[in-house]
């Protein structure tokens, strides 16, 4: 418990010193998530036991691509000043998917011998699920950019937010669970989580969630003030982005369950691997972005 308790204390004063600088220059932000996707898919690529060099580097190079594409257009714009004329987050981002895909596929047949389709097909859903969702996070620091009806404030509110609504619920359910849980969730797949902690951990997500919106509201500058968000709004989404991050646990949860390991690493001494403590996110950023462009669509 000390452990997961200072692993939480330190990473918590990384993330915010990266948040500092990515006032600054946007690829301050994007270069650590690139590289958390990287780590991700080579955790990823150990836990179900991928041999194939090419099929590594493949992957980890997507992984690597992906946080730039999505956010390359707002980094090209703060260097230079002009727009590239070139939408790197849909077209060439779509068209890189392809090709990975295509390659993977290739060399799937290439190296039939030593390796299974489902440990290729675990890899290729994998990488672009663990790699487009850990990127969104980019994407909602930059969001004001790619559509002006965000502001600067909203933008970095709901980047902060998503992580937010993530880690407490699943650090509520871990305590209540711990403290009081009986009835289980699901005991084939994650032993430990237990209904109780369920419930706790949307209390006090919806809480935390709460909190953290009155307070950036209070502290940030008037540049970055929310503009989209309620303190309403925020109640009503995080339960449900709450249960959202639960399936992605369960989701990496099966993956380990059936590849016969405990955690994806060890990256993060008492928590695990990164894929352990980012698995609640992968299921909340597709749907806070849908729910975002939502939003887009209503205003404009």
């Amino acid at each position: 418990m000390k452990k997961r308790i200072i692993t939480a204390a330190i990473a918590i004063i990384l993330a915010i010193g990266i948040v500092i600088l990515s006032k600054i220059k946007s690829i301050f932000l994007m270069t650590p998530i690139a590289a958390l996707a990287v780590i991700s898919i080579l955790e990823l690529a150990h836990c179900i036991k991928i041999q194939s060099k090419m099929l590594k580097a493949c992957s980890v190079t997507y992984a690597a691509l992906a946080p730039f594409l999505i956010t390359g257009n707002s980094m090209y714009y703060e260097f230079t000043g002009q727009e590239l004329g070139v939408p790197l987050n849909t077209t060439v981002l779509l068209i890189v998917t392809i090709l990975y895909v295509l390659v993977m596929l290739h060399s799937m047949i290439k190296h039939y011998t030593s390796v299974k389709f489902e440990q290729v097909a675990t890899l290729v859903f994998g990488t672009i699920g663990v790699s487009l969702g850990i990127s969104l996070l980019g994407a909602f620091h930059d969001f004001y950019f790619y559509y002006p009806v965000f502001s600067k404030g909203d933008s970095m509110f709901i980047f902060i937010y998503a992580m937010v609504v993530c880690w407490t619920f699943d650090g509520g359910a871990y305590f209540i669970g711990s403290a009081c849980g009986k009835h289980k969730m699901a005991p084939n797949i994650s032993p430990k989580k237990t209904w109780e902690g369920y419930i706790g951990g949307i209390v006090i997500g919806e809480i935390a969630s709460v909190a953290y919106f009155l307070l950036f509201k209070w502290l940030a500058i008037p540049e970055y003030q929310p503009e989209m968000f309620s303190w309403g709004m925020i109640a009503i989404i995080s339960p449900i982005l709450a249960t959202l991050s639960i399936m992605g646990d369960l989701s990496a949860s099966t993956i380990k369950r059936n590849f016969g390991v405990k955690d994806f690493g060890n990256f993060f001494p008492g928590h695990g691997g990164v894929l352990d403590r980012f698995d609640s996110v992968l299921y909340v950023t597709p749907i806070l972005y849908a729910i975002l462009k939502v939003m887009v669509i209503i205003k404009s």
